[in-house]
């Protein structure tokens, strides 16, 4: 999933549960179970972390998405006047925190580290390796319409 899905879906947590700790704790919980869904990024992933080609593009693809996935957190802050802004960015902090600690573990190549992203792709991979994967363009497709659902009702 991209970050902007993570985080939207974190920030409906958070808005739900009105509690920082359930909401971080929620938040990393779901970043895994959403992850299952088949979403388009394998073969990328494949040719950036395995075969070391076309690293230019799964960076700029990254880095699009976290801008992204920033101005959409910011927006929907503009807009909250409630007081449930501690549980809503950490709910978001913890759904977006797994795919940080991935991309942390390219930096820093330690044992916590890549057994976390073991257990990442583990789960990243469980439905998409046996059953295949979907194209990345309908992929993004679908997340832009759930995202922008989503946004609409928190």
């Amino acid at each position: 999933m991209t970050l902007t899905t993570h985080a939207a879906i974190g920030a409906a947590i958070g808005s739900a549960v009105g509690n920082p700790v359930l909401g971080f704790a929620l938040g990393a919980v779901s970043h895994f179970a959403v992850d299952m869904i088949p979403h388009g990024d394998n073969q990328l992933a494949d040719l950036f972390r395995i075969h070391k080609k076309r690293r230019k593009l799964a960076v700029a693809y990254v880095m699009v998405d976290a801008v992204v996935a920033m101005y959409m957190v910011m927006a929907v802050f503009l807009v909250r006047t409630d007081a449930t802004h501690l549980a809503f960015a950490a709910a978001i902090s913890g759904s977006i925190l797994p795919d940080l600690l991935v991309g942390l573990s390219d930096i820093f190549h330690t044992k916590a580290l890549r057994t976390f992203c073991k257990v990442h792709f583990f789960f990243h991979d469980y439905f998409s390796r046996k059953h295949g994967d979907i194209k990345l363009q309908y992929a993004l497709i679908g997340q832009a319409i759930f995202v922008a659902l989503l946004l609409k009702h928190i």
